[in-house]
């Protein structure tokens, strides 16, 4: 039975979305390690059980307030399930959901006082920022979520902000900020994830009286905000290569480039209910272990070791 409910707290966390922390701290460091020869592996652990819990607990606040505010029921009620609602989906207290969010925000404080003991005072300012917006991004009085500013909020936390904070970690160059350039990769496709979500949810949104980014631009224009997002995500990757930020052999990552388009296309129809047919699609954006950013991460990592290690094409174009 302990078992089950440590199982089911588990699945609460939505642990297939966790692979965004993963992938942005991962390649924070891999950044510090490829411009600095840095690497702790201490502060790598830390680093990423503080992420890891931060996103698992803002994923069940925001479970949490999608229950209260009716979002996720009028959703069930549609038909359509592309995430677990652990208090709808898996009978979970709702009391009990929110507590567990704000204890795993705690301890990602925790991770981010001793790193700020070990690396540097200034470094809280970063985790300072991300935990506001993180809580920001549901509870009032912001909800920028239900505001039309989720999901370019949470496209800079899970991006840019992220990687950032990783390589400072690492290196404890706080004003070194070419990796906030580099995380717009990360960022672009966390963008184009959180799309799917509002699109997918539009109609209940609508219902209650609340806002996304997706009710604001209007379904027609969804599919110009994807094309710029991928555009960005990609033209990121390319001059992050050419400046040397991330090894120049990284730009074998454009490989890729058809794949980010195929499944991101439901995106690309002009009607909802042409989307929501289409869901089970979409949820390859996130799903699954060898996602598009997963992929570019294994590829960056693979050409830095080869560029630092044997000395291949170690240069930079510009």
């Amino acid at each position: 039975m302990m078992y089950m409910n440590i199982r089911t707290w588990i699945e609460a966390m939505s642990p297939v979305t966790l692979t965004s922390s993963f992938s942005s701290v991962t390649l924070g460091f891999i950044i510090a390690w490829y411009k600095t020869l840095q690497f702790n592996p201490l502060f790598y652990i830390i680093t990423l059980i503080g992420l890891l819990s931060a996103q698992a607990g803002v994923n069940l606040i925001n479970d949490y307030r999608d229950y209260k505010s009716s979002v996720d029921i009028i959703y069930r009620q549609s038909g359509f399930h592309h995430r677990i609602n652990p208090v709808i989906d898996l009978n979970l207290p709702p009391s009990q959901v929110k507590l567990l969010g704000y204890a795993l925000l705690g301890i990602a404080i925790i991770c981010g006082s001793i790193l700020s003991i070990l690396v540097g005072l200034p470094l809280i300012i970063i985790g300072i920022i991300g935990i506001f917006l993180g809580v920001a991004y549901t509870e009032p009085p912001f909800s920028l979520k239900y505001r039309g500013l989720g999901e370019i909020t949470a496209a800079i936390i899970q991006g840019p902000l992220v990687v950032w904070g990783s390589f400072v970690v690492q290196t404890g160059m706080l004003f070194s900020l070419y990796p906030l350039f580099v995380g717009i990769i990360n960022g672009a496709f966390t963008f184009i994830i959180l799309l799917a979500s509002s699109a997918l949810k539009l109609e209940p949104i609508k219902k209650v009286g609340k806002k996304n980014l997706v009710s604001i631009i209007g379904m027609n224009n969804v599919k110009y905000a994807v094309y710029l997002a991928i555009a960005i995500m990609y033209l990121s990757l390319i001059f992050s290569s050419l400046f040397n930020y991330i090894p120049l052999l990284a730009l074998i990552s454009l490989a890729t480039l058809p794949i980010a388009i195929k499944i991101s296309s439901p995106l690309l129809e002009s009607k909802e209910e042409s989307i929501k047919k289409k869901w089970a699609e979409l949820r390859k954006l996130w799903a699954g272990p060898f996602s598009v950013r997963i992929i570019i991460l294994i590829i960056i990592l693979i050409t830095a070791i080869l560029t630092k290690e044997f000395n291949f094409l170690d240069f930079s174009i510009i």
